[in-house]
């Protein structure tokens, strides 16, 4: 197993994409290629007293990855091939490295490694199987997606990760195996036990506080017949190293319609979203995805197709062909469309995907350029909600730019609206804004949850603190309090009794002091 100790490979892994965070006092990177290597670097980690930060693909936005306490990091690239099993092998190599999956494609179930990138995995899979969990960063590790939850513009259809993984082998921060399947171990009493491969016996207690009904990143997972699998999925790395997954596959549609459709004003666009989820819900459609784009976000990607075309864009992608979308059609005639865009070719298509991926690259340009940095939100309300929620992100956007104002962008809204769940993207040019900005987004987090939302839709909490009233707090307090945080490191300490695996992710390192 490979071992790294020089700056150079220390500091690959001293941030995210980010740039917030920054690792501390890192001793060692290793590079285990099996899971019995990772239990050895944890095992290890036990006996010495070193803490362990695990990283994947270094996508992420909330300092998940990021050793901000020292120690070991393990790095999970290499984790590129999952154990035997009785069914197809199919490898491919990409970058020097051989990656395989074992696919049932009888039962439509693949196992693959934790290290694989989720592009990499549908390009593994034969037509016309599909994997469906879509994060805008199709670069991230399937292991990476798994314990965030992760989402993307097309869980309006097919929900998140969470709903796509059947089984799991996960190394214990002790070093202890296990292996689940979904419906193997049930929460009994608040309580989840389980026997590692070893013969150790885990006993969890299970977090009580109510989840949000709705797309949610945030916290431990809560339920009161919870499986096992739900526990790991989403947590953020706190309660071991996912080596390998069990995976449902869907089947591809034969025939998708990309769509922009460009409003003049807020009102029209809204009123087409909301169409467009009426005929998803009543099956006259099957709409995969409905995504929001802002005058700000327009004016940022400076797009041909976009310029002059309006206040804001609306996305979606459908199931089917042309001559069966009427429920679209009708609704880009009744909510007033100034211009739509239809990809009906592999070119259009493409283009298309340029447009949608341009935003994240126009505002990262931006900021360089300026010296700035971004504040971005990641809430979720409940539908009828959604539109007191909108209302104050404009607010929010408004007191920013009347306290500075300033040529250049202040902020541009984006994102899934089809499950109510936009991004708001804060601008800022020194200090003092993002000073501000950060109260704003401590007020628009404690309105979130006071509307029955979540802070998290997709990225998680990682380390992230937020200012409330003042005061810095970890971000997952706002939503679950003080109370809920102790819930989590219970549950941590009952698989990690040495506190060595992510500390400091979704709770901060003082909160264990008393567990």
């Amino acid at each position: 197993m490979l071992k790294k100790t020089d700056a150079d490979a220390i500091e690959e892994f001293g941030t995210d994409e980010s740039g917030i965070y920054q690792a501390e006092g890192v001793e060692a990177v290793w590079y285990p290629q099996t899971e019995a290597e990772v239990a050895e670097v944890l095992a290890e980690a036990n006996r010495s007293g070193r803490l362990v930060t695990t990283s994947g693909g270094g996508t992420g936005i909330t300092g998940g990855r990021v050793a901000l306490h020292g120690g070991w990091v393990l790095a999970t690239q290499d984790l590129a091939e999952p154990m035997a099993r009785d069914c197809s092998r199919i490898t491919q190599n990409q970058f020097g490295r051989e990656y395989c999956i074992y696919l049932d494609e009888e039962n439509a179930e693949v196992y693959a490694p934790a290290g694989i990138p989720l592009e990499l995995l549908g390009e593994m899979l034969p037509e016309p199987l599909l994997y469906p969990p879509d994060p805008t960063e199709k670069s991230a590790f399937l292991g990476s997606t798994i314990v965030t939850n992760a989402s993307g513009a097309r869980t309006f259809h097919y929900g998140a990760t969470r709903d796509w993984v059947l089984g799991l082998r996960v190394v214990l921060p002790t070093g202890d195996i296990v292996a689940v399947s979904r419906g193997e171990v049930k929460t009994a009493d608040g309580i989840l036990r389980f026997t590692a491969e070893s013969g150790t016996e885990y006993t969890v207690p299970v977090p009580t506080y109510p989840m949000p009904e709705m797309k949610n990143a945030a916290g431990l997972y809560s339920a009161p017949d919870m499986d096992l699998v739900d526990l790991f999925i989403g947590s953020e790395g706190l309660l071991g190293v996912i080596s390998e997954a069990r995976l449902r596959l869907a089947q591809r549609p034969e025939e998708m319609i990309g769509q922009i459709a460009f409003f003049a004003s807020e009102d029209d666009a809204m009123g087409f979203v909301n169409d467009l989820r009426e005929a998803a819900k009543s099956g006259a459609m099957t709409v995969l995805s409905i995504e929001y784009f802002d005058a700000g976000s327009l004016d940022f990607m400076e797009y041909e197709p976009v310029e002059g075309k309006g206040y804001c864009a609306v996305y979606c992608e459908a199931a089917g062909s042309l001559d069966e979308l009427d429920p679209l059609l009708e609704a880009l005639e009744a909510h007033n469309c100034v211009e739509d865009w239809f990809a009906e070719t592999p070119r259009d298509e493409q283009e298309q995907k340029e447009f949608r991926h341009s935003l994240p690259d126009a505002v990262n340009s931006y900021l360089r350029r300026h010296g700035s940095q971004k504040l971005g939100t990641d809430m979720v309300v409940p539908p009828d909600k959604f539109p007191e929620m909108l209302a104050n992100y404009r607010a929010a956007g408004e007191a920013f730019s009347e306290q500075f104002p300033r040529d250049g962008k202040h902020v541009v809204i984006f994102g899934h609206i089809g499950n109510y769940h936009v991004h708001v993207n804060f601008i800022t040019h020194s200090e003092a804004e993002l000073s501000f900005c950060k109260g704003l987004y401590g007020k628009l987090a404690q309105q979130a949850v006071a509307l029955g939302g979540t802070v998290s839709g997709e990225h998680g909490v990682g380390k992230k603190t937020i200012l409330v009233n003042g005061r810095s707090i970890p971000y997952l307090e706002v939503m679950i309090g003080a109370g809920g945080l102790m819930q989590i490191a219970r549950a941590k300490k009952a698989v990690d009794p040495n506190l060595i695996l992510d500390l400091g992710n979704m709770v901060p390192r003082e909160y264990f002091a008393n567990v």
